[in-house]
């Protein structure tokens, strides 16, 4: 159910999707896509979990045994490039709902984008204990950076594919990041 509702809300946005379609489209009835979530707000809070939760869990492999600034410049890698992925396209529709005609949807959007950038601030105050960044980096204002660079570089690829080249700006926002947090003579 909440694979089909991913599809449905990538193409048509979450306020122009019905339960009915939903349920159609995953092969069940309108009845126990309701009895399952309860309500189409309660259908949209799971499906911002599943997409943050499968996001987290298509990166673990990756992240598996590293910490710091290296799990950091991994995380940012991996956002970029998930960035062609319907899902991605799917959680795009409810921020922009959420700050237009769903706002109804913005806490558990908020929640969901606190828990980012929780992640990242977990990740350079690891890298700071670690020695990789120095230690005068604020971790909260950097994690609120970097996430809002994420987006917007998410935000003009979906508009436009061809709006820079993926390979180029993954390996720039690298080295902006260690420009920016590495301890002097620590940029590789």
């Amino acid at each position: 159910m909440l694979d089909a509702a991913v599809a449905l809300i990538a193409r048509q946005g979450s306020s122009r999707t019905t339960l009915s379609e939903i349920g159609e489209r995953s092969g069940y009835t309108h009845g126990l896509v309701s009895h399952r979530f309860g309500s189409k707000d309660a259908l949209v809070r799971a499906l911002v979990h599943k997409l943050q939760a499968d996001f987290a869990k298509s990166i673990e492999p990756a992240l598996e045994g590293t910490k710091g600034f290296k799990a950091l410049k991994l995380v940012c890698e991996s956002y970029l490039r998930a960035a062609a992925e319907k899902e991605r396209l799917a959680m795009y529709a409810l921020i922009g709902e959420a700050l237009g005609p769903v706002p109804e949807i913005r806490p558990d959007l908020a929640k969901a984008d606190e828990n980012f950038r929780r992640r990242i601030e977990g990740q350079i105050a690891e890298g700071i204990r670690a020695g990789e960044i120095r230690a005068g980096v604020d971790p909260h204002a950097q994690a609120a950076l970097i996430v809002a660079t994420l987006r917007g570089l998410v935000i003009q690829r979906q508009l436009n594919p061809d709006s820079f080249k993926l390979d180029t700006v993954i390996r720039d926002m690298i080295r902006n990041l260690e420009c920016a947090m590495k301890p002097v003579g620590g940029i590789s």
